[in-house]
């Protein structure tokens, strides 16, 4: 009976391997292969499934790739004879396709990068400015078809208009923050009309116009473009240390302070060198 068992356990092992069966801890390993495609201008193959481990070559935009298999986030390829891996999410079951049209004009709605090829992890040519009227030729499934510099690149159709766009200006911004004067000062808060502390209101008078700000003051700091102090312009954001306003012009800034008195702090209008001036920052062209 012994020497049976034996001999089975011998039989199926045979026939496991015989079946390309592999099962490694932490990986999901197939039998069968299948074809991918490249959705970026270039993919790293890794000798492991890290994006911290050796390079092995790469793979371009719209390249067939064989896969055998996955491991978490990455897929297992075979390349040159080597085993490697790739990122699971620069791959698509589809050859991407691009369809040209005559061209046609479109409107940037908000500052947008120009991509090598269709996809978020793709190198960027640069960007386009918010209202920027741009020609776009053709698609590319999510995204639009456009040129910079006479290059070939792509803008993801979203953040695209048929009609003109009306651009922010400093003074909407400047405007826009200096009605919410007397609501109070709340700590963690973010609230024009409830309750913010500095960061929390520059960051939701920027929101209403469409700009996401860090949440801290710090963070802040190192939005948009820097400026010098001396050409500051109505909508900057002026940075303190632990601190941030908007300014308004006339050597003014409107701001959430708790300090006193305001009767009790509270948004405000003070001067701008009610401290020593860190940054500043220029997020609104």
């Amino acid at each position: 009976m012994k020497k049976f068992v034996t001999k089975l356990m011998a039989i199926c092992l045979v026939l496991v391997m015989s079946m390309g069966i592999v099962v490694t801890a932490g990986e999901k390993e197939t039998a069968a292969s299948y074809v991918r495609y490249v959705t970026v201008d270039f993919l790293n193959i890794r000798a492991k499934a890290s994006a911290s481990s050796s390079i092995l070559g790469k793979y371009y935009w719209k390249d067939e790739v064989t896969c055998t298999g996955t491991s978490g986030d990455w897929t297992k390829v075979s390349f040159e004879g080597e085993q490697g891996y790739v990122s699971t999410k620069y791959l698509s079951k589809s050859v991407p396709v691009v369809t040209y049209t005559s061209s046609y004009t479109r409107y940037v709605k908000s500052s947008t990068n120009i991509r090598k090829t269709p996809s978020t992890g793709s190198a960027s040519l640069g960007k386009f400015s918010q209202g920027a009227k741009i020609t776009c030729y053709g698609t590319s499934g999510s995204w639009t078809v456009v040129k910079k510099n006479g290059e070939e690149g792509f803008v993801l159709t979203k953040y695209l208009s048929k009609t003109k766009i009306k651009t922010t200006t400093g003074q909407q911004v400047a405007n826009y923050a200096k009605q919410f004067v007397g609501n109070p000062y709340r700590y963690g808060g973010t609230s024009l009309t409830n309750g913010a502390d500095c960061s929390g209101f520059t960051q939701s008078v920027y929101k209403h116009f469409g700009y996401k700000l860090p949440r801290t003051s710090s963070e802040q700091r190192k939005s948009g473009k820097s400026v010098s102090f001396s050409n500051r312009k109505v909508g900057d954001l002026i940075c303190y240390s632990g601190h941030v306003g908007i300014y308004i012009g006339n050597n003014k800034i409107v701001h959430a302070s708790n300090s006193k008195p305001y009767p009790k702090g509270g948004i405000k209008i003070s001067s701008v060198t009610i401290m020593k001036v860190k940054a500043v920052r220029r997020i609104v062209k």
